[in-house]
């Protein structure tokens, strides 16, 4: 049985990227396009990981659904053992600033736009070990 992705990215572009390249993979993958969405797919599909983009769009009336207000959410849902979340950082945060942040919710890996196909492929499968 293949093991099942949530992909979390506001871009469209982006996610069918990511989404063509995890599927090709052999990876079920499910969407949202923010974080409210993906807190409702997270609940009732308890994928095995979850992509996760920390500068989704906040269009939501709950302004903390950005990548770490999810990725907060689920470390609170899961009672401190969230499944492994990847996240995918956009090009215009430091990394170091963020891997300090991600390292406190659970984080398995941060990586930055744009993704190589095997480095985000390589981070999936480590992330799933």
């Amino acid at each position: 049985m293949p093991k099942t992705i949530l992909l979390v990215e506001d871009d469209k572009v982006f996610q069918k990227v990511i989404l063509d390249t995890l599927k090709a993979a052999g990876y079920e993958v499910l969407s949202a396009r923010d974080g409210a969405a993906a807190a409702k797919i997270a609940r009732e599909q308890e994928p095995d990981l979850i992509t996760l983009d920390i500068e989704l769009a906040t269009d939501s009336p709950i302004k903390s659904w950005d990548g770490f207000g999810v990725a907060a959410w689920l470390r609170r849902l899961r009672k401190g053992e969230p499944k492994p979340v990847l996240i995918v950082i956009s090009g215009n945060i430091e990394p170091d600033k963020i891997a300090e942040r991600a390292a406190t919710l659970g984080i398995h890996t941060c990586l930055s736009k744009p993704v190589d196909k095997q480095q985000l492929l390589d981070a999936v499968a480590a992330a799933l070990k």
